[in-house]
């Protein structure tokens, strides 16, 4: 094995255990978290997270940016430049910080005419904590330029193990807080808190690997400026599209429905959107080894790459999303029902997962095609056509629930029509013609064999889920492992490629025979 696909395999597992180990505390706490608080007052949370994160786009995709240059600088050498990057960056974010705070202030003062119905003794709360997780924001961006020297030298197993780290702190606090009556204010100082922490590991961490990395004093280079903004302007457009399509849903829920529906919404996708993270790590995994490729001009490896981070991404995201798809009411089911969390809440909950998990299917078939653009120079186009997505995914989704009166359901389903009528092909066909790779071809072999596997496995998972409709835990991981067992020779023949299963039979083929001797 060469050392490149080590490193790969290495990155990718440590992504992925760090993703595993979230999505078992997700998993675990949440039931805590959701019935501790009640749905008022979860819904507020979700909606202080959801506020909090738009706030990042003031970074005006800087963050990104440096990440791409501070790539870009490792691969060519120059350590020079990766060290002014990485400082013009946090003196960007230092002045940066005074208009956060700014916006946190002012979305504090028009929350309650913006959702109606939260409970007035909530409003002086909520004014205390947007401030507070302003900070947060800030230091998320600090600890983020810092920390970009660590995926360009391909040490994602350190970040792994920073992230692990702060889960646990994270896991840990929130249970205290919780148990000690603290609610919301408990709950964000703990963010603050793990987050100082991250920021202090990750600076640790990138002097281990760039040693003689400096932070200070801040520079404010002109020249390092204007291709920050260059770059980062579009994917500053990335950035707010993506927020707008991921986390407006939340946002219109508690307007248009009620804060309490956020609550039963946020059961729904949270699943989603926690496991659309491991396909997404995939990228991150293979954007570092495609940047540099770019940039040695190795264009064959470029389109290599992308072929094989678009079949693992499939290998790994459909069995995920089908299984949501399939069996999402009977988890919910099991997960949350207790309390003011009833049936109905049950049911309503499962069809937004879904739903929600139908569009994760769409977006498997392009899966990587924004990175490819944005490696090789051509972000502009994807940044636009996220735009395009965003506008119409809000805007389907309140025609849907003024209109048609689809409550929940026309929320998701807004995200779902939007996919499907501007994201799935365009942008894929167009980072196809920019690396020179077959439009027709990429075609019939990502989206045929995709159509087949999930016809596949899904009437496999339907059956499954028809002998026992309404299974215990025990019943319900039998039927999840059933349904994985019957995946893998579906995804062996379908979406394996064919060099990969020669070379993976010849390694049992020779672990075999040196085992007989």
């Amino acid at each position: 094995m060469s050392d490149s696909r080590r490193v790969q395999i290495r990155n990718l597992l440590a992504n992925w255990i760090g993703h595993g180990a979230n999505m078992v505390v997700l998993l675990l706490l949440s039931p805590f978290v959701v019935h501790t608080l009640g749905k008022v007052e979860y819904g507020i949370w979700s909606l202080l997270m959801v506020l909090t994160g738009y706030m990042g786009v003031l970074d005006l995709g800087i963050r990104a940016s440096t990440g791409r240059y501070v790539i870009l600088y490792v691969g060519r050498g120059d350590r020079q430049r990766v060290d002014e990057t990485i400082r013009t960056g946090l003196g960007f974010f230092v002045v940066v910080g005074v208009v956060v705070q700014v916006a946190a202030a002012l979305i504090g003062w028009v929350f309650p005419s913006a959702f109606a119905d939260v409970p007035p003794a909530y409003y002086g709360t909520v004014k205390l904590l947007l401030p507070l997780l302003a900070v947060n924001v800030w230091i998320s961006a600090f600890a983020s330029v810092i920390g970009s020297v660590l995926p360009a030298y391909d040490r994602f197993d350190l970040r792994c193990g920073l992230d692990l780290t702060v889960l646990a702190f994270r896991t840990v606090g929130t249970i205290w807080a919780l148990k000690a009556g603290s609610g919301l204010v408990g709950l964000s100082m703990v963010v603050v808190a793990c987050n100082v922490l991250a920021l202090a590991g990750n600076w640790f961490l990138s002097r281990r690997v760039h040693p003689g990395l400096r932070v200070w004093p801040l520079v404010f280079s002109r020249e390092r400026l204007r291709e920050l903004f260059t770059y980062g302007f579009y994917a500053l457009i990335g950035t707010i599209s993506m927020k707008i399509i991921g986390q407006t849903d939340l946002v219109v829920t508690g307007a248009l429905i009620s804060v309490a529906a956020v609550t039963v919404y946020s059961v729904g996708a949270m699943l989603i959107y926690y496991s659309s993270t491991l396909i997404e790590q995939i990228n991150q995994t293979f954007f570092p080894p495609v940047q540099r490729a770019e940039a040695r001009g190795e264009m064959g490896a470029v389109r290599w790459l992308f072929f094989r981070q678009v079949r693992l991404a499939m290998i790994f995201g459909l069995p995920m999303n089908v299984g949501f798809m399939v069996f999402g009411t009977a988890f919910i089911r099991l997960w949350m029902l207790k309390g003011d969390f009833t049936e109905s809440n049950v049911c309503k909950a499962g069809l937004v997962m879904a739903i929600l998990a139908s569009s994760k299917l769409l977006i498997l078939f392009e899966s990587g095609a924004d990175a490819l653009l944005a490696a090789v120079g051509h972000i502009r186009f994807s940044a636009i056509m996220n735009v395009a997505n965003a506008l119409l995914n809000l805007g389907l989704s309140v025609f849907f629930v003024v209109v048609l009166d689809w409550g929940l359901a026309g929320v998701a389903a807004g995200t779902l029509a939007a996919r499907l009528i501007v994201g799935t092909f365009i942008v894929p066909w167009y980072a196809c013609r920019k690396v020179g790779l077959n439009w027709r071809r990429y075609l019939a072999d990502i989206g045929g064999r995709e159509c087949i596997c999930i016809a596949a496995f899904g009437a496999v998972c339907a059956a499954i889920r028809w002998a026992v409709p309404r299974p215990s835990w025990m019943v319900f991981w039998m039927q999840v492992v059933l349904a994985l067992v019957c995946y893998v020779p579906i995804a062996w023949a379908v979406l394996v490629p064919g060099d990969d299963r020669r070379r993976m039979l010849g390694w049992l083929l020779r672990r075999g025979t040196e085992g007989r001797r």
